[in-house]
Formats: C-alpha cells, structure tokens, sequence
C-alpha cells in the first residue's frame, strides 16, 4: 500500500512538485530491479513530500496525546479517590451533553464539502449553520443534564456549592469545544496539519502546566481540574478560528439551503446518535448510579488506558477521513480492507499486553489501582474493538453511507445486548461496568460492519456538487495529466 492512501487530499502550498521527475527516477531504475526500484521510489520528491506529511502527523498527534495522556495520569495521583470520582463524573457529562449538542453536524463539514475545499464561502456557510444548530441544542438540553447530574450528587452526598461550579464547568467545556470542531475543520481541509496540531498542542499545554501550577500551591481539586479542562478548550478554539480565517468566509445569517443538507446528512443517523450519545458513558451512568464512589474512580482511572487509542483514533479525523472522502470510487474496496487490516494488527499486541502482563499497564495508574489486574486486559479489549468501530465508522461517514435502515438495526441490536447483560448481571462492580461496555462495543462493531456492506452494496445516498473545472483542489499526489 502506498503511502499516499493515508494523506488528505490538499496540501498544495506545502508541498508542489511535477510526478514526472518520480517516472523518470523510477524507469531510470529498472535496469537494476525491484530493490532499485524501490531506492528511487524513496529518494523521490513525492515519497519525500508524503514522509513529511505523516511526520508532521505522527509528531503533532503524538505529542498532543502524549501531553493529554501525562495529565491525565497525573490527576491520577493529585486528586484524592472522592475528587477524582467527582471529575470523571463531570467529564463523562461533558462528553454525553457534548454529543448530544453537536448531533453529528460538525462532522458532516468535510464530508459535504468534498472537493470544494477552495471556497471559503462554502465553508463558511456549513460552520455558520452548523455552530447555530449547536448552540440552540446546549440551550435546551443543559436543563435535562442539570436535572440528571443534581440526582448522581445526591446519590453521592457531594458538596452542593462544589456541584454547582462543576456544572458550570462542563456547560463552558461543550461551548468551547464546538469552536474546536468547527474552526479544525477548515484547517483539516486545507491540509493545514502543522497548524491544526500546534493549536492542540498548545492547548494540552495549558492544561498541564494549569493544574501542575494548581497543584503545587495546594489548589487542585475537582472543580478547578474541571474549569482548567474548559479553558484548555478555550486556547484551541480561539487559535483554530485565528488560523482558519483565511479559509473562511461566515455569513451574516445561517443558509437555509445549507442547513437543510446538513440536515438531510445527518437526519438518519440521528437516532443512532442520540442513542449513542447516551451510551458512551452508559457505563459508568450506571456504575454511578448503583456503586460505590470508588468504583467510579476505578472505572474512571481504567478508561484513561483507553487513551493508548487516541493517538490511532486522531489519525481517522485528521487523514483516513478526508483521504476517503475524495477515493474515487475503484479505490474505495480496496483501501478500505488494507486500513481494517492495519487496524486489525495493531490491536493484537496491545490485547496480549492488557491480558498477559498487566502490570506493566497499571504502572501508569498508581498505587491506588494496582489492584485492578484482571479488569484491565477485559479494559483493553473492550478499546480495541470501540477503535475498530472508530475506524469502520469514519469511513462510512466519508462515503457517505449513512441509511435509516441501517440505524434502526444498529440501535435494535446494541439494545437487545445491553437488555440480555442487564438481565444476567448487575453493573455493580468495576469488572462488569467494563464487561457491559465490551459487549455493547462488539454489538456496535457488529452493526458498523453491517452498514458498510449495505454501503458497498448501495452507494453514497448523498450527492454532492462537483467541483468546477475552473477551481480544481490541488492533490499534490497526482499530476495534472492524471486527473
């Protein structure tokens, strides 16, 4: 598989070059066969410009996840088991709430964009009707979450005051991240990788940096951990709006038209979303619910292995998306089982590791969880397979294979799972909180797969416009003879 398979489609400032000089090197190469061959392949100017861009990629990501995975852990250790359990609690809300605001919208950007990523006024008017549809949805849902998350600090006997600032944190932390969402896409558009990583860098930057700061003068806990979180939002959000201004051009007012495409993008798979809004964190909802504060502390501190994940998951937003959402149509098949089979191989070895030598995990977490060696091979699993839904799920939105028949049987089939767990077992311990999220994420994978058949089978069930002959988007990978 050639590099190129896993590069987003416009980075014509960055990198500009003729193939024919790659042709050239190559057929100059053939008297001295495949290894020859292959040596002039790697010196060329295309192999160079691509090694360049997955650097840029693999540095950016890696420093961000590593940045967000070292504060993570450090809270670990900072925040005593109560003030950990109360901002696992307060994030899980935030990421629930989170996606039910958002609905899907800011991922259709990319996908209905397509190849008119060289019109700001295009962009513009998805970033404008999108970021409106958020705000109204955070508006009428903080509400309902209030109401859920004052019963959970009842349950638990928290501090009211402490609450209250904790909520306030979560409403901030949803607002910021849409300008996140929204202002990244550009830039992911127009291939601005270096930009768009330096801005999550700086954010994750903040972050630690914030809590270590509030950590040595004695004033780290739940609700400034949370407030740091918002704020570390705040920085991205700002940054990826100053960068992708460029590339933007808001109307005054959200476009009906546009507004009703994005609508009719994301109708179908509203119910999934809504469905799996909810179940994202159903896990540990239900271990708040039913089990002891430590336990949402030790289903918390777990689920930060599950970082291990984001560094691949970054990798489906920012290239396999925007890759497969230009892949003409001959190619798709073919990439597709090549980036399921990676996938594939890169989660056998982190299994054996989470089910062989489990120590070697927990060594991340701390003393306080030391003792959780048998949840933690079932903990990772059950995020190999939720990274193989990842995976599945950003190309079929790529595609555009979305369906209402295929929803429905997503949902039915997630549900009839979870009914049949709950039925066998009580969520009242950390290992069945964890056992109850593999099983919904098998079943989701399951209906994933199910999707992208029925996707092959019947195509995009959205049409976009064409891009005009006079405005190509330059794909530095491919000469202007081939296209």
């Amino acid at each position: 598989m050639e590099v190129r398979d896993f590069v987003p489609a416009d980075f014509s400032r960055e990198f500009s070059a003729p193939r024919q000089r790659d042709v050239a090197a190559a057929g100059d190469s053939k008297m001295l066969g495949f290894p020859g061959s292959l040596w002039a392949w790697l010196r060329s100017e295309n192999s160079r410009r691509r090694s360049r861009v997955l650097l840029v990629y693999f540095t950016g990501q890696g420093l961000v996840q590593f940045t967000n995975l070292l504060t993570g852990l450090l809270l670990l250790r900072w925040l005593a088991v109560d003030n950990y359990a109360q901002f696992i609690v307060a994030f899980s809300f935030q990421v629930t709430l989170g996606f039910l605001t958002d609905l899907g919208f800011s991922g259709t950007i990319i996908a209905l964009v397509g190849p008119r990523g060289n019109d700001p006024a295009v962009i513009g008017s998805y970033i404008r009707s999108g970021r409106h549809i958020r705000n109204v949805m955070l508006l009428c849902l903080t509400p309902v979450a209030a109401l859920f998350y004052a019963q959970i600090v009842r349950q638990h006997h928290w501090a009211t005051l402490t609450s209250v600032i904790l909520f306030a944190s979560i409403v901030a932390s949803i607002y910021f991240s849409g300008m996140i969402s929204y202002y990244g896409a550009p830039l992911l558009i127009r291939g601005r990788l270096s930009h768009y990583y330096r801005n999550q860098f700086a954010g994750s930057l903040f972050r630690i940096l914030t809590c270590g700061a509030l950590y040595l003068i004695g004033s780290l806990s739940a609700w400034t951990a949370s407030w740091v979180n918002a704020l570390g939002f705040l920085v991205i959000g700002s940054l990826n709006a100053h960068e992708s201004r460029r590339f933007v051009k808001l109307p005054a007012h959200p476009d009906p038209k546009t507004t009703r495409q994005m609508m009719q993008y994301v109708l179908p798979t509203m119910p999934s979303l809504i469905f799996f809004a909810l179940q994202g964190q159903i896990s540990l909802f239900l271990i708040s619910f039913f089990g002891r504060t430590r336990s949402i502390a030790e289903v918390g501190a777990l689920g930060r292995l599950g970082q291990l994940f984001l560094m691949l998951s970054g990798f489906n937003a920012a290239v396999i998306e925007p890759f497969m959402a230009r892949l003409p149509e001959q190619r798709v098949l073919r990439s597709y089982l090549i980036i399921v089979l990676i996938a594939c191989a890169i989660c056998v070895p982190i299994c054996c590791l989470g089910f062989f030598d489990p120590k070697v995990l927990l060594l991340l977490l701390g003393p306080r969880y030391a003792s959780l060696q048998r949840e933690t091979g079932w903990l990772v699993l059950s995020s190999c397979v939720g990274y193989l839904v990842g995976v599945l799920w950003i190309m079929t939105a790529a595609r555009r294979w979305i369906y209402w028949t295929t929803t429905w049987t997503s949902i039915g089939l997630i549900l009839t799972v979870q009914i049949l767990f709950l039925c066998l077992f009580r969520v009242d311990s950390t290992l069945n909180a964890i056992l109850f999220g593999l099983a919904t994420n098998a079943a989701y994978l399951l209906s994933v797969l199910i999707n992208s058949v029925f996707g092959f089978i019947r195509g995009p069930r959205i049409q976009i416009q064409a891009i005009s002959a006079a405005e190509p988007l330059t794909n530095p990978f491919v000469s202007s003879t081939d296209n």
